[in-house]
């Protein structure tokens, strides 16, 4: 098979061995409704770097008018890439909107097969242009309100900065609150919402929150009913009603929602009127113009469409399908550990979509910690606990509280253990003995104990637990006399297994990231089925790390950690 690579200026060249296939394939469909593009035709299409293309005759009873002919063509990397069809007269001034024509003219159709002969995917692709230029407008009218936020977005104008909406679905116009700076545009259901989300990325504000409106469509709107200037969007909110919202000098970023396929979906679309300066003249400062007359000056300047990202629990979270959601935002976990394990592991439940986190640490965040931690160097000598809460609190502004606890768990007042006692699951993630002990002893005093997720692992990350202890299983229960676990997988490693840093005789494993994630994934997994009632007994799932690694550096392996790289999952030893 013969490629040729051609720069733009380059002619097209017709000798690769496809070409023969895909000529006899377009003689037998349409024997006099095709030739090759002739060189003066080239200049047109070169920015579409097609190494081969034919001109192809449509039919004239076709519904759009405005086409009779669509360019094939291939480019460099064919067969491993998709044909394109070029309909450059639907992009003309003159001609209507219509589905699948993209504004540089190329139609987006279907993908077929890289293996299918080049001359059935020629022809295939050239059948789907004919089906959508004969679209009857009841099709294309719902074809365009299906993929409204793509008709939107390509008709736009892009922003230098992002546009984030934290609206709910609610189906109903309704005021609603931005913020506007240098990196974003922000809009929320009121000021509150705002004002939190800002403040954990670090961008507290001041004064009273900006107002605008929520125009809740009954349907997407058609790409020929898109607002063009000011009084097409003061039309659609209604009389007066954008009036509060209008001020001399800025631009009025007003929200359009809408539902498709159970989705709310949002756009933007701004609007500007009078300048601060001219607004002022013939007004006294005590009598400004009047809202009513400032808005007026909105009605003849265009409006200009932008794009908005939905930043919403649901979305963020699923993208509005996720069934469980729901039931995560509403849950309260305490992770009792804030290191390797218990980093990542609360970055793992915010990704989830768990709504609130109780983070609980005694100790500060080392240099040498940074290599298996989630947190980094900017974070070094700062509490585990607050700059974790910090880190999540600015990657999920959305949920619902976030919240550090400083000091040794087996410290914990009676209001701390209190506020234990009412999380839905405590996880104690690679503590020491006297904190799971301690941890046990609150448990046992709570009248209905949560329930809590035990993870750790084993000399150089060599094997690791995540067990679920309900109401009467606690931890000690699987202590030997020494406080180790009695259903560990590895054992008498060598008196040099140990690494100590050197100076201060403190006792490290030196395992890496990589080592650890696979118990990470196995405690997450654990936390997330007690959450969801999905599993609601005590069970003992474990990690099998690196065999040939733990055998390597001495250690004695349990008989079921028979293989590398898996989980497994077995009775609760007290069961």
């Amino acid at each position: 098979m013969a490629t040729v690579v051609l720069a733009e200026d380059c002619p097209l060249d017709f000798s690769a061995s496809y070409i023969g296939e895909i000529e006899q394939g377009l003689t037998a469909a349409r024997p006099d409704g095709w030739r090759r593009l002739r060189t003066d035709e080239e200049a047109a299409y070169a920015c579409f770097r097609l190494v081969a293309a034919w001109r192809v005759e449509m039919p004239k009873s076709l519904r759009h008018l405005l086409i009779d002919h669509v360019v094939l063509g291939v480019d460099a990397t064919f067969p491993l890439s998709d044909p394109v069809v070029v309909a450059l007269q639907g992009v003309a001034n003159d001609a209507p909107y219509w589905p699948h024509i993209e504004p540089g003219g190329t139609m987006c159709l279907s993908r077929y097969r890289y293996s299918s002969p080049p001359a059935t995917r020629i022809l295939s692709i050239l059948q789907d242009a004919l089906t959508v230029l004969d679209m009857p407008e009841n099709e294309r009218d719902a074809e365009h309100r299906r993929e409204f936020l793509a008709y939107w977005s390509q008709l736009g104008k892009p922003a230098g900065s992002p546009y984030l909406c934290l609206l709910g679905g609610a189906p109903h116009s309704r005021d609603i609150v931005y913020h506007r700076d240098s990196q974003r545009t922000l809009f929320a259901e009121d000021t509150k919402q705002l004002e939190t989300w800002l403040s954990r990325i670090g961008k507290p504000t001041s004064g009273p929150a900006t107002t605008t409106r929520l125009i809740w469509l009954d349907q997407p709107l058609l790409p020929e009913q898109f607002p063009q200037v000011g009084r097409d969007v003061i039309a659609m909110a209604g009389e007066g009603v954008l009036d509060p919202h209008v001020r001399p000098g800025s631009m009025l970023p007003v929200v359009l929602g809408c539902d498709i396929d159970g989705v709310a979906v949002y756009a933007c679309v701004e609007i500007e009127g009078i300048g601060a300066k001219e607004a002022a003249k013939g007004f006294r400062p005590s009598r400004p113009r009047p809202p009513s007359l400032v808005a007026s000056t909105f009605q003849c300047k265009p409006a200009t469409r932008r794009v908005v990202q939905r930043a919403d629990y649901a979305w963020v979270h699923g993208r509005g399908k996720n069934a469980e959601i729901e039931v995560l935002r509403q849950k309260k976990v305490a992770v009792v550990g804030c290191g390797a394990l218990g980093g990542y592991l609360a970055k793992a439940l915010a990704q989830a979509g768990v709504g609130s986190l109780l983070l609980i640490d005694s100790d500060d965040l080392a240099a040498s910690n940074v290599g298996r931690h989630v947190l980094g160097m900017e974070s070094v000598g700062v509490s585990k606990a607050v700059a974790l809460a910090r880190r999540l609190g600015a990657d999920f502004p959305h949920a619902v509280s976030i919240e550090p606890w400083t000091g040794g768990i087996e410290f914990a007042k009676l209001d701390q253990i209190e506020e234990l006692g009412a999380c839905d699951l405590i996880i104690a993630a690679g503590i020491n003995l006297a904190g799971e002990l301690a941890l046990d002893r609150y448990r046992k005093g709570m009248g209905a104990a949560p329930p809590l997720v035990w993870t750790w692992i084993e000399e150089f990350a060599a094997a690791g637990h995540a067990v679920s202890l309900f109401a009467g299983a606690y931890m000690s229960d699987a202590h030997d006399d020494d406080g180790q676990f009695v259903m560990r997988l590895t054992s008498q490693w060598p008196a040099d297994a140990h690494a100590v840093e050197a100076g201060c005789a403190v006792a490290y494993q030196p395992y890496s990231a990589a080592d650890v994630m696979g118990t990470i994934n196995c405690a997450h997994r654990l936390a997330l089925d007690v959450l969801l009632g999905k599993q609601q007994g005590n069970v003992v799932r474990s990690w099998l790390g690196d065999r040939d690694m733990a055998t390597a550096k001495g250690g004695t392996l349990d008989g079921v950690f028979d293989r590398s790289f898996c989980e497994i999952t077995h009775d609760w030893c007290a069961s």
